[in-house]
C-alpha cells in the first residue's frame, strides 16, 4: 500500500495543467534546437492554449460546481447520528519552522459545533501522516488535542492514526465503530472532498449523513471584470479539480466506492 500511496501522489503530476504546459514548452525548446521550427511553434501554441484555458474562469466555474455537490445546512438543523467522523486534512503538524500544530481549515471547528449542538455524542478523528515523519505524531493526534482545548472531553474522542487516504479512513473507521455497534455517522470533510468521501464511506456499510464544511468559493462581491481575468488561482483550482476527479475515477475502478 505504501508504494501505491507514493504512486498515486506522483503520477497525476505528469498531467496537471501547469506541468503539461511545462512539458510542451520544453518540447518546443528542444525542437527549436533541432531546427524543427514549425513543430516547435505548434508545441509553444499548445502550451499557451493549456495555460489560457486552465487559468480562465472556466476552471473556477467547474470547481464551484464540484464543491457544491453537497450543500451545507445550519448546525441547528443537522440530523443526529451516533458519531461524528472527522477526516484529517486541515490541521498542520508541527514540522519546522512550526513549533506547534496549526489549524488551516474549518473541519475541526465544524465538528466541534455539531458536537456542542448535541448532534452526536462521539467524535472520531481519522487521519495519519501520508508519509512517515520524524519526531511528530499523526495529524489526528494534534486534532484531538485541539478539540480537547476547545472543551470536548477526552472520553468523547476516538483517534485513528494509521490511515493515509480516504479509502483507509473509511475501512479503519468502520472497523473501529463496528466494535461499538455504531452505523449512523455525520461525515465531516471539506465540501470539495465530499463527492469522493461520502460514497467511499457508504461502500463500507455506514449510514452516512454528509456534513460538509470549508467552502472555498463564496458569493463575494467584486468588480465583474475580475471574474473574467485569467489567474494563477484559477490554474490552482483546475489542478485541484483534476486531482479529485482522477481520485473518483480510480476509486470507482478499484471498487472502493459505489
Amino acid at each position: 500500500m505504501g508504494d501505491w500511496i507514493t504512486f498515486s501522489k506522483w503520477l497525476p503530476q505528469l498531467i496537471y495543467p501547469f506541468n503539461l504546459a511545462l512539458w510542451l514548452l520544453l518540447a518546443a525548446l528542444l525542437l527549436m534546437m533541432l531546427r524543427r521550427r514549425r513543430t516547435a511553434m505548434a508545441s509553444l501554441f499548445l502550451a499557451t492554449v493549456v495555460l489560457t484555458i486552465f487559468s480562465s474562469p472556466l476552471s473556477l466555474a467547474l470547481y464551484r460546481q464540484h464543491e457544491r455537490a453537497y450543500l451545507p445546512v445550519p448546525v441547528t438543523q443537522s440530523p443526529t447520528a451516533e458519531a461524528i467522523v472527522l477526516l484529517g486534512g486541515d490541521v498542520g503538524i508541527p514540522l519546522p519552522p512550526r513549533v506547534e500544530s496549526q489549524v488551516s481549515g474549518n473541519r475541526a471547528l465544524h465538528a466541534l459545533r455539531l458536537y456542542q449542538a448535541g448532534k452526536a455524542p462521539l467524535i472520531v478523528i481519522t487521519g495519519g501522516n501520508v508519509f512517515p515523519q520524524r519526531d511528530v505524531e499523526a495529524e489526528a493526534a494534534y486534532t484531538a488535542d485541539i478539540l480537547k482545548r476547545w472543551g470536548v472531553p477526552e472520553e468523547d474522542i476516538v483517534v485513528e492514526k494509521a490511515s493515509r487516504n480516504t479509502r483507509e479512513n473509511a475501512v479503519t473507521t468502520r472497523r473501529l465503530l463496528s466494535e461499538r455497534g455504531i452505523d449512523r455517522i455525520l461525515l465531516v470533510t471539506a465540501a470539495f472532498h465530499m463527492p469522493r468521501a461520502l460514497p467511499t464511506f457508504r461502500h463500507t456499510g455506514f449510514d452516512v449523513v454528509p456534513s460538509p464544511s470549508g467552502y472555498s468559493i463564496v458569493a463575494y462581491r467584486r468588480p465583474a471584470l475580475l471574474d473574467w481575468w485569467p489567474t494563477l488561482g484559477n490554474l490552482g483550482k483546475a489542478q485541484a479539480l483534476m486531482k479529485e476527479k482522477l481520485g473518483i475515477l480510480v476509486y470507482r475502478f478499484r471498487g472502493w466506492m459505489d
